[in-house]
């Protein structure tokens, strides 16, 4: 469970970094957020054969949506920002539900 927990926590913050790098990349700076974001979903599809029970918790789910959304279509920042918030928020939520703290505190 210990695994689970940290790997949520460590999850929740390269989710979050969506958040600046999106903004870098408005601004004109090439920070490879493609790739990152690639990563991110072999990451989180790769987990749901480490940690099984994350393959049946919807808001998981969710948030693997979310990337696959994301990396495929044009979203403007408004939209960007809330599919973010609403990914970090989902992967506290399931650390909480798995012993974690609330935002990594």
């Amino acid at each position: 469970m210990e695994q689970l927990r940290n790997f949520l926590s460590s999850l929740r913050g390269d989710v979050f970094k969506l958040l600046p790098m999106k903004e870098s990349e408005m601004s004109g700076l090439d920070n490879h957020m493609g790739d990152y974001i690639e990563s991110l979903i072999i990451n989180v599809t790769g987990a749901m054969k480490t940690f099984p029970i994350l393959a049946s918790q919807k808001q998981y789910l969710y948030v693997v949506n979310n990337l696959q959304y994301i990396n495929s279509h044009s979203v403007d920042f408004k939209q960007w920002r809330k599919i973010i918030l609403n990914s970090t928020r989902n992967i506290d939520n399931l650390c909480v539900q798995y012993g974690g703290e609330k935002n990594g505190k």
